[in-house]
Order: C-alpha cells, then sequence, then structure tokens
C-alpha cells in the first residue's frame, strides 16, 4: 500500500512575524511548525507502516524552500520520501491555485491514499483536500477522528459531520482530510539520526518539472482577493491558584458569578 500525505508548515501562533507593509505573514522569518490536523495524518501513516514495513509513505508540501529541513526531519522519522513543491511563481496562490498545483503533481504518482489535515491554522478554509479529490476525480471525506480499516480497496472512517458521528466507507483511491482529534503522536527524530543524510529520499520540485502556465498558479490563478488582513493579538490572562477547601470553592463561586456563568443566588 502507498501513502502519501499532503501536508503544511505554518506559522507558529506564538511566534511569527507580520509584514504590515505587504499584509502578510514573513514565513520566512516566523517560526513554522508542522500544522495539527497534518501532524496526525503522518503519525497515523507512520504508526501503519511501523505494523506492516511494506506501507510505502511519502510526505509532501508546498511552501518555502527553507521548510526542506523540517521534511527531510520526517524521512529520518521513518517516512520513504519527502517532496517539496516550492517555486518563485506559486507564491500568492491560494486554496484553489495550490490544489491545481498539488493535483499536478499528485497526477505522476502511484497512491492508495490521500491524507492530509482538514484545516490549518493560517487558513481554515478546508478547501485544499476536497478541491485536490476533485481535480483527481476522485472521492473525498472531511472532519475524520479516526480511521477504523484501510485496505487497497476501501477506507472506513468516523467523522463528526453538523454534530453528528458519521461512519463512512469510501473506495480508494481516496482523500482522507484528519482532525487534530485523532491525538496521535508523531515523536522526535533519534539522537543518532538528527544528522543522517537523507538527501536521495527528498526531491524539489519546481515549476520547471510542473510546467504549469502563469495563469493557473500564484497570484494570477488565485480567484480569492484578499482585502485587508487582520491580526489578532493574544492577550495574557492572569490565573490564580485556590485551596480545594471552603475559602477556594466560594472564590471560584465568586468568579463565576462575576464573568455571569452562573446565576447570583438569592436570599
Amino acid at each position: 500500500m502507498r501513502i502519501i500525505c499532503l501536508i503544511k508548515y505554518v506559522p507558529d501562533t506564538e511566534q511569527f512575524e507580520y509584514d504590515y507593509e505587504t499584509d502578510k505573514i514573513n514565513r520566512e522569518k516566523s517560526r513554522m511548525i508542522l500544522n495539527p490536523d497534518d501532524r496526525n495524518a503522518v503519525a497515523w501513516a507512520l504508526n501503519q507502516k511501523k505494523q506492516e514495513t511494506s506501507i510505502y509513505v511519502e510526505v509532501v508540501s508546498m511552501g518555502p524552500a527553507s521548510t526542506a529541513e523540517e521534511l527531510k526531519n520526517l524521512v529520518r522519522l521513518g517516512a520513504d520520501h519527502a517532496t517539496l513543491i516550492s517555486d518563485r511563481q506559486f507564491a500568492g496562490s491560494d486554496s484553489l491555485a495550490t490544489s491545481v498545483i498539488l493535483s499536478e503533481y499528485l497526477r505522476s504518482k502511484d497512491f492508495d491514499i490521500l491524507l492530509t489535515g482538514t484545516h490549518t491554522l493560517d487558513g481554515g478554509t478546508g478547501h485544499v483536500g476536497p478541491q485536490v479529490a476533485e481535480c483527481l476525480e476522485i472521492d473525498q471525506f472531511s472532519n475524520i477522528r479516526s480511521i477504523e480499516a484501510m485496505t487497497k480497496d476501501h477506507s472506513i472512517v468516523e467523522a463528526v459531520h453538523e454534530e453528528k458521528t458519521l461512519r463512512v466507507k469510501l473506495q480508494n483511491p481516496c482523500v482522507l482530510g484528519l482532525t487534530s482529534q485523532m491525538n496521535l503522536r508523531l515523536g522526535f527524530v533519534r539522537y543518532e539520526n538528527i544528522d543522517k543524510n537523507v538527501d536521495t529520499h527528498f526531491t524539489l520540485v519546481t515549476n520547471e518539472t510542473l510546467n504549469l502556465s502563469e495563469e493557473e498558479v500564484g497570484r494570477k490563478g488565485s480567484p480569492t482577493k484578499v482585502r485587508k488582513t487582520r491580526v489578532a493579538k493574544r492577550e495574557k490572562q492572569e490565573s490564580k491558584v485556590v485551596q480545594v477547601d471552603e475559602q477556594g470553592i466560594e472564590e471560584v463561586v465568586r468568579f463565576l458569578q462575576e464573568k455571569g456563568y452562573i446565576a447570583c443566588s438569592r436570599h
């Protein structure tokens, strides 16, 4: 079985740099982390590979060249191959243009299943997985919180849809959009593998390979037009520790009453 994980490195919500002149996050200077939903996709695939060594796992990401080493670390963790799709022509691509680029690469690949995250921290539209499936004309489902079974022919998953839990069977190949609710642990690169050379298991793909027109990618290929981006500023909330006694309970009740979570008692 061949599994391809479509993943994205996103700016850390605690450590990122915003360029107010260009109205964009500076991805080259911001700390990048593996998107939580995508992390579960990789963790699930690598867990399956541990149980069945014949499973082939490739991780594919579209992004800046600075994420190359992070992708190589996934090979050091157990993935068979890592592919970075990166080209200046792809800058400014919205979810549709991104899906077109990813799909063009995937058309040249043999796979049984595509795993990805449902949402990303820097966007949250949930569009890429379904759009890739549409481009490739294969089945897709999102908001998956567990994969119950997977064979060469089909996948059985449990997903949340409109506050209902659904059990769905899909024909493979298909695209499965996982969520961080799976709570899978990816782990860390072992000390002896930190400096392991994995260049033969890494590929950089540019538009010279994909040969997409300027009208299909980047800003020209993106129908989404962002009028303005606002950066939400987080405020640190003070915390207070109370004792588990009568006085502490009274403090908690008083706090909840002040915030309106519980009604004040009347005598």
